[in-house]
């Protein structure tokens, strides 16, 4: 389904990812964790075509990853404050990319009412939710979740998570959960692996 092959990628001459490979299979759920600054981000960037690797390649269905946005992959980033436009409604924001979909809006209990607010205007657990939904298009088969829960409190975290896995495995889509909380990990995915730090003997551990 989705296949990185020696990615590599540096930054200003500094080594950020070094010949990282991995896989995803079709409704897969994948953990990947890793010290800080040792490219999980830039990795999740990489594999939903916003980056392109110095070397290596990304493969979607064993053709290159279409370069034409957005893609099959999407990536959902940590910041949900940051990733939006503050000035913009909810609805605005929510219909960008794509009509909104009905499914996708109740299962993460985003309301009619939020339409008119502003980001600020949500809590963390809702604006959360809202970004998360712009994500869920037509065309995405994968979603890299990165961080997604980090900044909420265990209840939000949970009820997020609740919602989100059985409405991607609905829909055929696999995961990619990119976090540091080690059990969040083991609850959800099925497999993991780290990332190591980018040098000459950087490699993916299979963990699970």
């Amino acid at each position: 389904m989705l296949r990185a092959e020696a990615i590599s990628l540096a930054f200003a001459g500094r080594p950020v990812l070094h010949e990282v490979s991995l896989t995803l299979a079709p409704g897969e759920v994948l953990g990947l964790s890793g010290a800080s600054g040792a490219g999980k981000s830039t990795l999740a960037r990489v594999l939903s075509g916003a980056l392109t690797p110095d070397a290596g390649r990304v493969l979607w269905q064993g053709a290159p990853l279409p370069r034409r946005q957005p893609g099959p992959v999407q990536h959902v980033p940590q910041a949900p404050e940051l990733a939006v436009d503050p000035r913009w409604t909810v609805g605005r924001i929510l219909a960008n990319a794509a009509p909104p979909d009905p499914e996708v809006l109740a299962a993460l209990a985003i309301r009619p009412g939020w339409a008119a607010r502003h980001p600020a205007e949500l809590s963390g657990g809702e604006l959360a939710r809202v970004s998360l939904a712009r994500f869920f298009l037509p065309q995405t088969r994968v979603l890299i979740c990165d961080e997604i829960t980090a900044q909420l409190d265990a209840l939000a975290a949970q009820a997020l998570w609740r919602a989100l896995l059985p409405l991607a495995q609905r829909r055929g889509m696999a995961l990619i959960v990119i976090s540091h909380d080690a059990a969040l990990r083991r609850a959800l995915c099925s497999r993991q692996i780290t990332l190591a730090a980018a040098d000459k003997t950087a490699k993916m551990k299979t963990i699970s």
